[in-house]
């Protein structure tokens, strides 16, 4: 599972000795619904003006064509829960949380333009999830803007609304963070660095551990066996070997792998599977 996190791996070479290795990993998400699994959802908007939207044809004499946006708002976000793992219930409250999408625009109408009469959409929702105990883990707003013939109102909501959900889907996504990771070179490094280089996190992290058995005082191989870890997605491993790199030598390189390692050792055990990336 650990090695469909790498989406991209490039070696770079940087000036002078310094051999640089890059890639990308795994990142926190940008949000997140803390202990709540299970939720109800209620949309509702904000002014009384925009409960239900209503486009007009100006060029048939204000024809009116009712959008439901509240509706296709919560249709889709209801669709991104299911699909991330979370339960939706019927009654509200229900379950561990609740989810309240409030409507802060909502307008759907006629304008004119140059080339005559041209519809606009424009919806922003504020997401906000309450758990049961009062805590409130997740708050976003989220907003589309989208213009069009005067008759395809309907099209045009609807384009919003998945606009929004996507959006909301992915605040729920991990992220991808690119790393430039240095390395130690020379010596009796050099075969194992070539191994990173190649792309080959198994074996190198074979070479490393039997290099720093056979010579523990070793700073750099501790700290390549922390990047072989890394590259891996195998944070707390790459954290204790960083740990000794740094015991050894207090250089800022490898006190900053250690920062970094610490940092993204939860991500690579979240306690919420449904934060875990899908496979399409």
């Amino acid at each position: 599972m650990r090695t469909n996190w790498l989406l991209m791996v490039i070696v770079v070479v940087a000036s002078g000795c310094t051999t640089t290795l890059r890639l990308t990993r795994p990142g926190p998400p940008e949000g997140s619904f803390g202990a709540v699994r299970s939720l109800s959802v209620t949309v509702r908007t904000s002014s009384k003006n925009v409960g239900e939207s209503v486009v007009q044809g100006l060029a048939l004499g204000e024809i009116p064509v009712p959008v439901n946006v509240e509706e296709e708002v919560k249709e889709r976000l209801i669709a991104r829960l299911l699909k991330l793992g979370y339960v939706v219930c019927p009654q509200t409250p229900c379950g561990d949380g609740t989810m309240q999408v409030t409507l802060t625009e909502s307008e759907v109408a006629t304008q004119l333009t140059s080339n005559g009469p041209r519809l606009r959409s424009r919806v922003r929702a504020n997401v906000k999830v309450r758990g049961a105990d009062g805590t409130e883990p997740y708050d976003f707003d989220f907003w589309d803007n989208r213009t069009g013939s005067v008759v395809d109102g309907p099209l045009l909501v609807r384009a919003c609304a998945d606009t929004i959900a996507n959006r909301f889907e992915r605040s729920l996504l991990p992220t991808q963070l690119t790393a430039r990771l240095p390395l130690e070179d020379g010596g009796e490094l050099s075969p194992g660095v070539n191994l990173l280089l190649a792309g080959s996190w198994s074996a190198a992290a074979g070479y490393f551990e039997a290099l720093t058995k056979r010579a523990p005082d070793l700073a750099g191989a501790w700290y390549d066996l922390g990047v072989a870890y890394e590259a891996q997605g195998l944070w707390p491993a790459a954290l204790a070997s960083y740990e000794q790199a740094a015991m050894r030598n207090r250089s800022r390189m490898y006190l900053d792998a250690v920062d970094t390692a610490r940092r993204m050792t939860p991500v690579s055990s979240p306690a919420n599977p449904a934060n875990a990336p899908l496979q399409n």
